[in-house]
């Protein structure tokens, strides 16, 4: 572990932060804030810019203790997470923070989390609990279970848990917004699968981790705000619906067994015509080519993003 001399001579623990940005400098620039703001540890900060369209503000590039690269294109969160973990590796830190660019921590959030890790050696993942940024009292989530016949990771509850809350909850998922992983173990799993680009690649790396024989917890009390889906334009947006339909029935194939991954193409292939009906009675035609395009292209184990990211974007 490295610890280092704090300002008031005591030892802080270092965590290596990692923030992927496409076009959403000033949300960005909040949420480096709101690192800075952190007590008590050592952080070192990469952010990663996905050749966001236009020029990159001149703070990105002189900000004191933020490490930035410019991609070439745009390679989705699994591939700027990687490239900027990648570079943190000269951080020499034995926890990175995974933290969505749109996000705000509070003060006492990282140092928690990185106490979590240390005391808790066969813990591989710990995250916060997320809730909105725009009502901060809506819980947005807090890791989930997953249900196999659905292949859907079903929200913790955490109403009505009472003393419970006051440690790990153990899950099966947790998202890529806000979660802590040992560096070694990250580097051991080989990162997010760039693959898939955006969406599940957060619930392949937990799969993985689990795998390994770590547990995935969540810590109630440690909170983290949320301006929800602001990086693909919202979760009905062409983007959002193409990945998540896509990775999420590729990824069954890892997860489900022959005989329960039948089920849960039965139940997905209803719930795709429900949906086909509901957005051409009231939220209009355009979206459906890609729903159904992300279904076939997940049943044909399809995956990448170069054939149809300038599309959808």
């Amino acid at each position: 572990m490295i610890l280092v001399s704090g300002k008031t001579g005591g030892i802080l623990m270092r965590v290596a932060v990692i923030l992927v940005n496409y076009g959403q400098w000033e949300l960005t620039r909040k949420c480096i804030d709101s690192l800075d703001r952190s007590s008590s540890v050592d952080i070192r900060i990469t952010l990663i810019d996905n050749c966001s369209p236009g020029s990159v503000p001149s703070w990105a590039c002189s900000r004191s203790g933020l490490r930035f690269k410019r991609m070439e294109e745009n390679t989705g969160f699994a591939g700027g997470n990687n490239a900027g973990f990648k570079m943190s590796l000269d951080d020499d830190a034995e926890y990175t923070f995974f933290l969505n660019n749109d996000a705000e921590v509070l003060p006492e959030t990282i140092l928690n989390l990185t106490k979590h890790l240390n005391d808790n050696a066969r813990t591989g993942i710990v995250a916060p609990a997320v809730y909105w940024k725009s009502d901060p009292e809506k819980l947005w989530g807090a890791g989930g279970n997953l249900v196999r016949w659905k292949m859907r990771f079903e929200q913790v509850d955490l109403t009505g848990m009472g003393s419970s809350l006051d440690k790990g909850l153990k899950v099966d998922f947790v998202s890529g917004c806000a979660l802590m992983i040992r560096t070694d173990l990250f580097s051991m799993i080989g990162g997010f699968r760039e693959d898939f680009f955006m969406y599940y690649e957060d619930a392949d790396l937990c799969r993985k981790v689990i795998e390994q024989g770590y547990s995935i917890e969540v810590l109630p009390f440690e909170t983290v705000l949320h301006n929800v889906a602001s990086g693909s334009g919202g979760e009905l947006s062409r983007i959002a619906l193409y990945f998540s339909e896509r990775n999420r029935i590729v990824l069954s194939r890892d997860m489900l067994s022959p005989s329960m991954r039948f089920v849960f193409m039965v139940y997905k292939s209803a719930v795709l015509m429900v949906l086909t009906l509901k957005f051409l009675l009231w939220q209009g035609p355009e979206r459906i080519p890609w729903i159904w395009r992300g279904y076939f292209d997940g049943l044909a184990g399809r995956t990448g993003y170069s054939e149809v990211i300038d599309k959808l974007i």
